[in-house]
């Protein structure tokens, strides 16, 4: 004897089957890409901190880290960094914690790779500084104005070796 819901029973799974397909495939496309753009921009933040920090960067609380690029390579990897200190006094004391010595007015800094609204703009008054080069870490280089915002900001180049 033939079970008369047997075939509607079958197509209603098969039916319950696409519709979870359609509903998955669509929570794919539109939640894992913005939850994998966030997860690698969170890994690239984490990734030019830590190169900064490993080469002697001194971060206070209060320093917030306006931009970041990083360039990741084994034995050699770089990060470009723009930190913004709630004052002045706070910038001089994270250079100085920083090891940032040997500083001078900047003839030319490298800065051609951040975007325009990331990159001191050339000033008669813009400094430049580097650390000493401790052969198994790194150094730092760091440009600033102090006649720009009482020079709060910094713009910090990270090279591991």
């Amino acid at each position: 004897m033939d079970n008369p819901f047997r075939g509607r029973s079958a197509r209603w799974w098969a039916g319950a089957v696409a519709v979870v397909m359609v509903v998955a495939a669509l929570g794919l496309w539109y939640g894992a890409l913005p939850l994998y753009h966030w997860m690698s921009a969170r890994q690239a933040r984490k990734g030019a901190i830590s190169v900064a920090t490993n080469v002697g960067l001194h971060l206070a609380e209060s320093d917030a880290v306006a931009y970041y690029e990083y360039y990741p390579s084994f034995r050699d990897s770089s990060a470009y960094l723009v930190v913004e200190s709630e004052s002045g006094a706070g910038a001089r004391e994270l250079r100085r914690a920083s090891g940032l010595a040997s500083c001078h007015p900047a003839d030319s800094a490298d800065f051609a790779n951040a975007p325009p609204e990331y990159r001191p703009a050339q000033s008669p008054t813009l400094m430049y500084c580097e650390s000493q080069v401790v052969p198994a870490d790194g150094f730092l280089r760091a440009a600033w104005d102090p006649a720009v915002d009482h020079g709060e900001r910094t713009y910090l180049w990270a090279i591991e070796m």
